[in-house]
């Protein structure tokens, strides 16, 4: 089963750790952003989502952007600019960096894969707001969480009503 990168922004707090991390990896080209939003007192990570069906893969006219089993990534010696990609892609992820005259995206530190280590945003997020796991981990956490959800439920409704007697008619 793939790896998927996985995001929980309920651990996120805004250290901006993952965006210096991938700019480290990318010769300053940072493929991360923390988005915080004052008002709700939250913040999230924001790159690539390496979609099943990719908008911007589809809409490629050189196949300069294409998907494996790990993600979606650019092929850059076949881009050719054009920017499809950027008006395909439903989260406003791929830049066209003008210096070098192609679109850029997260390549889920590539290099880093190969020997076996994790992308850099993974590997510095002090909390682990930001994994590389199998599909089936984020299941079952999804799963662990919404039982723990329902477990303090119960347990707060009991709390509610242990002081009530119930009379039989």
């Amino acid at each position: 089963m793939a790896k998927i990168l996985y995001i929980d922004p309920k651990y996120c707090i805004a250290c901006r750790a993952c965006e210096v991390a991938c700019e480290r990896e990318h010769e300053g080209l940072n493929h991360i952003e923390v988005y915080v939003v004052e008002e709700a007192k939250a913040s999230i990570p924001y790159t690539c989502r390496h979609c099943e069906s990719a908008p911007c893969v589809a809409v490629c006219p050189t196949k300069a952007l294409y998907r494996t089993d790990s993600g979606v990534f650019v092929n850059y010696l076949r881009c050719i600019g054009c920017r499809q990609c950027i008006v395909a892609c439903p989260f406003g992820i791929p830049k066209f960096i003008e210096s070098l005259k192609v679109v850029v995206k997260c390549d889920l530190c590539r290099h880093r894969l190969m020997k076996n280590y994790m992308p850099a945003c993974v590997s510095t997020c002090p909390t682990g707001a930001i994994s590389y796991v199998e599909e089936a981990e984020i299941a079952k956490l999804k799963r662990v969480a919404e039982v723990t959800k329902i477990i303090e439920a119960i347990k707060a409704s009991k709390t509610l009503t242990s002081g009530v007697v119930a009379h039989a008619h």
